[in-house]
């Protein structure tokens, strides 16, 4: 006989009293446009990345970040976005239901000290109408099998190149089939034996993987930066890749 397995809701309240910062992902697409935003809780403090894009070829859409703090049962944040080459600003109100994000809908003003800031008249009579659906992610811990398996996947290119045996330190998130790696990379018992690629390994190191057919993980795509210029390029060569490995 099968069993139904449910899962708990998440709660807002059980975010916030966790001992570690809580990273979540959440998504609301139609025919015309997507919404996504990316959320950590740290405390009854919020941070996070906030972005609207239609889907006609010529739409540039909005792009910015998130900031405020959890106050009576609510997410009360300023949204600083870029849209058409101009910044503005707004404040917005969300709620977390379940595993649900809801953009509070209300009467924005023009402030009039800084018109390129908009003001909710009244936060209190906002309405929760449209939910963005959270995408499931996680981030295996050190020492657990999944994790064990992608830094192994990683370790042998990456040994091969060095010329030495190598240690990573860093993030692992995975969604799906999918798993990235951010962090850095030190060679095990001396200096990197391969010369030119010594400066290379002072910067961050990237890693895009994904499991093959018989469950094992295999690296697509892995390179140092000083900047975004491996994410990019994992973006643009693996189209397919889950949105939230690159917050």
């Amino acid at each position: 006989m099968n069993k139904l397995l449910i899962l708990p809701s998440l709660l807002l309240s059980t975010v916030i009293s966790a001992a570690e910062p809580q990273t979540l992902f959440f998504a609301q697409e139609n025919a015309k446009e997507y919404t996504r935003i990316a959320l950590t809780i740290d405390g009854g403090q919020v941070t996070g990345t906030q972005n609207w894009l239609p889907k006609q070829p010529d739409g540039h859409g909005a792009h910015g970040t998130i900031s405020g703090k959890v106050t009576d049962g609510l997410i009360r944040v300023l949204y600083e976005y870029t849209i058409e080459g101009s910044e503005q600003s707004e404040e917005e109100v969300l709620k977390l239901d379940g595993d649900k994000l809801y953009i509070g809908e209300g009467q924005l003003l023009a402030d009039p000290k800084n018109d390129a800031h908009l003001k909710l008249e009244d936060p209190s009579k906002v309405v929760f109408k449209k939910p963005l659906t959270k995408i499931p992610t996680f981030e295996p811990k050190a020492g657990t099998p999944e994790r064990k398996a992608i830094m192994d996947a990683m370790r042998a290119p990456v040994s091969a190149e060095v010329g030495r045996d190598v240690v990573f330190t860093g993030t692992v998130r995975v969604s799906g089939s999918w798993a990235r790696f951010n962090g850095h990379v030190d060679p095990v018992g001396g200096k990197p034996r391969n010369e030119d690629i010594a400066a290379e390994m002072e910067l961050d190191f990237f890693a895009l993987l994904q499991k093959d057919g018989k469950g094992g993980w295999k690296v697509l795509h892995q390179g140092f930066a000083g900047d975004i210029g491996v994410m990019e390029a994992v973006k643009e060569n693996y189209p397919k890749a889950p949105w939230v490995l690159f917050e």
